[in-house]
């Protein structure tokens, strides 16, 4: 438990499993309020994912950006996204980081550097959402799930930033990691 989740008006009185699955559970939470009130709600048990931000390096030049776009169903339509995926069991943020990294892109990383953690959709799930660059990047080509549709895009920090500029990145997750990576100095969005 969070030491912040003392300062929580409502606490969860009760959670029951409604669907299980590897990576999350569907459950149902059962909330009180100070006054004795109860209310129902849905949210997602996470196990925590990762998303990466890999950039190929270019001597004498800003880095580019890999980028990728991916068949989102549920959104409905292909998106533009940095690399991401949970986080299997047993394994840690940046085994995670590096695998997807290379399922997803194709590519291998010497270095990975955390960029900070988030919550995705804090009003429905506690699912964390771990940040890295990578750098030193080599091609080993991609090893997609037989459902993905995955297309690898390599970009310079300035069409990316254009792109969210004009709405054509709409993915939280890599708007967030985007501007974490230019936090911490990895990118320059001009």
């Amino acid at each position: 438990m969070d030491a912040r989740s003392d300062k929580l008006r409502d606490r969860i009185s009760s959670e029951r499993v409604v669907s299980a699955h590897p990576a999350y559970n569907a459950v149902e939470l059962t909330i009180t309020s100070p006054d004795g009130s109860e209310r129902s709600k849905p949210a997602i048990r996470h196990r925590g994912a990762v998303c990466v931000v890999p950039l190929l390096e270019q001597p004498g030049r800003a880095p580019r950006v890999v980028l990728i776009e991916n068949d989102r169903v549920i959104a409905g339509q292909r998106l533009w996204e940095v690399c991401a995926g949970g986080i299997d069991e047993e394994e840690s943020p940046a085994e995670a980081a590096h695998r997807e990294l290379r399922e997803e892109t194709g590519y291998s990383a010497t270095s990975l550097y955390p960029l900070g953690e988030f919550y995705t959709s804090p009003g429905m799930s506690d699912e964390v959402m771990h940040a890295f660059a990578a750098t030193g990047l080599t091609s080993v080509g991609q090893d997609l799930e037989p459902w993905e549709s995955i297309t690898v895009h390599r970009m310079s920090t300035s069409d990316v930033f254009d792109r969210i500029d004009r709405g054509e990145i709409r993915d939280g997750k890599t708007i967030a990691a985007l501007l974490l990576a230019v936090r911490r100095g990895y990118l320059d969005p001009r």
